[in-house]
Order: structure tokens, then C-alpha cells, then sequence
């Protein structure tokens, strides 16, 4: 989908206007101003409804009018939804070319810029997944897609978006690999590619390496699979400042391991380096984007964890990096193990801020479904500043507690730790345990994105798949800790 600026619609190529509307609103002055400029009398009857469309024809041009819903209940969220529904019925009707007023969305009342929510909502809605397909079909979103402004800065804003956009896609474009074709070395390929393209820092550790720095509990991880570990460190300014380190889980595929999972949407376990995924597309976003306005290192420890002869059995005991043993109890509660060994290799970076992504339990879809992550933070400021911006882009985190008494089930009988505690509080005993493994004085948020990573839904700006959660999160925190405190600039 192209992406253009234009001053009005007569430079727009015959572009079909999109204009937005609550449930039982009318239009202000200057909307009226562009529905008759196109030959359209404002008083036509549109409910405004939720999902509503109606294409519209004048003797200057067209008009497709999306519904936003209630008046008392539109906000962002349901302004990209009603974006996802214009993208979705430019399909249907057939039309090649959007086009949105500037001003227009501004009207809306809405917080943020509109404009560039707009670009980001158009791209991901036309997001497919069709590497795979001998006969993709057709497209099923408008090929051009044009925002009408005159204002001196909306290039740059476009820019950003789209560079956000891009990397939510490369996120999805990675869940939904097959993960005979995703495999850990295909990671660290992407990863060496941004590095190539936007001057990254790229180191990436094989088996032998992993095992050599001491770190025992992502080593148990992979000893069962022929698929060769990696440990991805990307850097986005080795000679910067105090960074800001992402640390993404990114099992590959996870079957249990000898805690064998049943077979029931195994296949759905490809996603299971969905955190990996989300790093990796914030630093395409910073790549495209033409840097961050600080320093951003992340972590991807990769690995499949499947049964084998040589793979960890319930009862082994391993040690970490940092030194603590660990006795694992089920081979199915692994991305805790790798995240461990990649928290305590944080340390030599010296982070302001340490935020780990991963989709670790099924315990945090019990407590929170499908359309919210966990975050469990070690200060206040870190977990308001994760929330605020996930909200401000549609992903939404609810706060977990790491009380310290959730941390004596998890002592062992023959070791430090063991890797699980009781089936109730499942998350939080997850949090907890990766808590052993975070530098001292660093502040640290984990993120359990298991819920939200992976849908099943084709509405919205989502298709069935990878989601790209997180990202968007991510670029919202690097923002947030600029040193000036402003936002991601190019």
C-alpha cells in the first residue's frame, strides 16, 4: 500500500474521500465544506454505527463514510478499528485509492496525532501473510492510500508511521513463519540484516559459546534438539550511553520438551518467539525511523525446546549464569530458563532500564484472555511508562504483583530455585522466578504478552496470526526515556 501526501483531493487522483463519524453525530461546518465540494448534500442518513460503511457518489467525487461508533465511547482503539473497516471495504467496493482529510481527523477530537495513527492503522489492516501460498490471490486492500494536508511537518509524521507500521509487519512476518523456515539461525540472519541495512552492533553466540559463558539454564533448553541455539545481541550505538535493554524470549518452537504438550493446537507453538519477534521489529522501526534517541541493545535467546536423547529430563538441576541452580521440574516451563541466562547476561551492559517480552504462561490467559498483557514491574515510574504508552497504542497491559512471599514456593529441596511452583498464581511465579536473575539496581518490567501475541480474529487492523505485540509498545518506551524526553524523531 502506498503511502502519499497530498495538499487536497483534486491532487489525489480521483481518490475516494474517507470520512469518520459517531453513532448520531452531524457533521461540523467544515466536514460539511468537503461533502459539498464533492457534490454530496451533509444531510444524507448515515448512522455512524460501529462497522457501518456507505460509499457515496457526487458530481466532484466520492465519499465512503465509516462508522466510529457511540459518541461516549470513541477513542483511539475504536478509531483504528474503523480504519481497519475502510481498508477492508475499499476491498470490497473495489476501490484502488483512499484518501483522508488532515483536518477532518483532527476534528475528531481524538488524543495523538491522527494522521499518523491513521498511516499505521492503514498498513497493518492491509497486512497478509501469504509467503507460503502458490496463489496469494488477490489483494484485499486499496493500493494507494493518500493523506490530504498541507502542513509542513505531516512527511516526517507519515515517515514515522510508517516506519512503526513496518515493524509491527516484520514481527508478524516472524510468528507466522513455519518454524522449519523460522528456525533460530533464521533470527539471527534478520538480525544481521538490520544490522547491515541501519549500522547496527550485531554478535551472535552458537551452542558452544552459550555453554562456554556459563549459561546453564538456556543450554538445558536446547541439549534435545538437532537445531542449533542462538544468542542474538543487537545494539543500536555500541559506543552510546547507559542503554536501554529489551530482553525477547524466542523459542522457536516449543513442544514441552519431555513435558510433552498435547497435540491440540501444537502448531500455534511456532509463536512461541513472539517476544524475540517484537524486539527485532522495534529495531527495524529504529532502522527506518534513521535511529533512537537513545541507546537500545536487545537480548534473543533462541532455541527449539523439543525431546530428544540429550534433552533436560524433569529433576535435572542446572546452573545459571549468575550462578544459582536451578532444578527443573517441567520441561514445558522453559522460556523462563532462557530468559534467565539472557537477564543475567544484561548486566554487563549496565542498563537503565532491563523490560523482557515473552509469551511465558497460560496462566496469564486465564487471568487476562486474550486482549491484555501482564506487566510486573519493579518501580512505579517503569510500569506507569510501559502502561501509558502500550494504551496510547493499543496494547493494553494490566500490573501483576511480585510480592516477595510469591517467591518461597519456588525454593528448592536440592537446589536454589525450581523452575515452577503451584498451578494457581502461575504467572506470577514465572515473574518471580526471573526476578532472581536481574541485575541488582536495575529497574526491571516483564512482560507475559502470551494473550495478545497470536489471534484468531480477521477485524480491526489484525489478521489471523502474529499480531507484532509489543513493538509499538517498545518504540513508545524508547521515546519515553529520550534524554530530552520527547518523542521518537527522525
Amino acid at each position: 500500500m502506498n503511502i502519499e501526501i497530498f495538499r487536497n483531493c483534486d491532487e489525489s487522483g480521483g481518490a475516494v474521500l474517507v470520512m469518520f463519524r459517531p453513532e448520531g453525530a452531524f457533521w461540523g461546518g467544515e466536514d460539511m465544506e468537503l461533502l459539498t465540494a464533492l457534490g454530496l448534500d451533509p444531510a444524507m442518513a448515515f448512522s455512524g454505527k460501529a462497522g457501518r460503511t456507505r460509499l457515496c457518489s457526487g458530481a466532484a467525487g466520492s465519499c465512503l463514510l465509516v462508522g466510529l461508533g457511540k459518541a461516549d465511547e470513541v477513542d483511539v482503539d475504536a478509531f483504528r478499528s474503523a480504519v481497519g473497516t475502510a481498508v477492508r471495504a475499499a476491498a470490497d467496493q473495489e476501490l484502488a485509492r483512499l484518501a483522508v482529510d488532515a483536518g477532518h481527523l483532527d476534528r475528531l477530537g481524538l488524543d495523538g496525532d491522527m494522521a499518523a495513527e491513521c498511516v499505521t492503522a492503514a498498513l497493518l489492516a492491509g497486512y497478509r501473510f501469504t509467503a507460503f501460498k502458490s496463489d496469494p490471490g488477490e489483494e484485499d486492500f486499496p493500493a494507494d492510500f493518500a493523506i490530504l494536508s498541507g502542513e509542513s511537518d505531516m512527511r516526517l509524521r507519515r515517515d514515522r508511521a510508517m516506519a512503526v507500521a513496518e515493524g509491527v509487519r516484520l514481527a508478524r512476518d516472524l510468528v507466522n513463519t513455519p518454524s522449519n523456515v523460522a528456525t533460530p539461525e533464521h533470527l539471527a540472519a534478520t538480525a544481521r540484516d538490520l544490522a547491515g541495512r541501519y549500522g547496527f552492533g550485531v554478535q551472535v553466540m552458537e551452542p558452544e559459546e552459550i555453554v562456554a559463558m556459563g549459561m546453564g539454564t538456556f543450554a538445558s533448553v536446547f541439549r534435545g534438539s538437532d537445531t542449533p541455539a542462538r544468542f542474538i545481541v543487537l545494539d543500536s550505538n555500541p559506543h552510546g550511553g547507559r542503554p536501554l535493554v529489551f530482553v525477547g524470549k524466542g523459542v522457536t518452537f516449543d513442544t514441552g520438551g519431555i513435558s510433552l504438550k498435547p497435540a491440540a493446537k501444537m502448531h500455534e507453538m511456532k509463536g512461541d518467539m513472539a517476544g524475540a519477534a517484537a524486539i527485532l521489529g522495534l529495531f527495524k522501526a529504529v532502522g527506518l525511523a534513521g535511529g533512537a534517541p537513545r541507546r537500545v541493545v536487545g537480548l534473543l535467546p533462541c532455541t527449539e525446546n523439543v525431546p530428544g536423547s540429550r534433552a533436560t529430563k524433569p529433576g535435572d538441576v542446572v546452573t545459571a549464569m549468575n550462578g544459582k541452580t536451578v532444578e527443573i521440574l517441567n520441561t514445558d516451563a522453559e522460556g523462563r530458563l532462557i530468559l534467565a541466562d539472557a537477564l543475567a547476561y544484561s548486566a554487563r551492559f549496565e542498563p537503565e532500564i532491563l523490560v523482557d517480552l515473552a509469551t511465558l504462561t497460560g496462566a496469564c490467559l486465564v487471568a487476562l484472555g486474550t486482549k491484555v498483557a501482564a506487566v510486573f514491574a519493579t518501580t512505579a515510574e517503569l510500569d506507569q511508562r510501559i502502561r501509558e504508552g502500550g494504551s496510547r497504542v493499543g496494547e493494553r497491559f494490566w500490573p501483576m504483583p511480585l510480592w516477595a512471599e510469591y517467591g518461597v514456593p519456588l525454593k528448592s529441596d536440592v537446589a536454589d530455585l525450581k523452575n515452577i511452583a503451584t498451578r494457581e498464581g502461575g504467572a506470577i511465579y514465572a515473574a518471580m522466578f526471573l526476578k532472581n536473575f536481574v541485575p541488582e539496581g536495575v529497574d526491571w518490567a516483564h512482560l507475559d504478552i502470551a494473550g495478545p501475541a497470536w489471534t484468531d480474529e480477521n477485524a480491526s487492523v489484525f489478521r489471523p496470526g502474529g499480531t507484532g505485540f509489543g513493538v509499538r509498545t517498545l518504540w513508545e518506551l524508547v521515546g519515553a526515556y529520550a534524554e530530552d524526553g520527547g518523542e521518537m524523531a527522525l
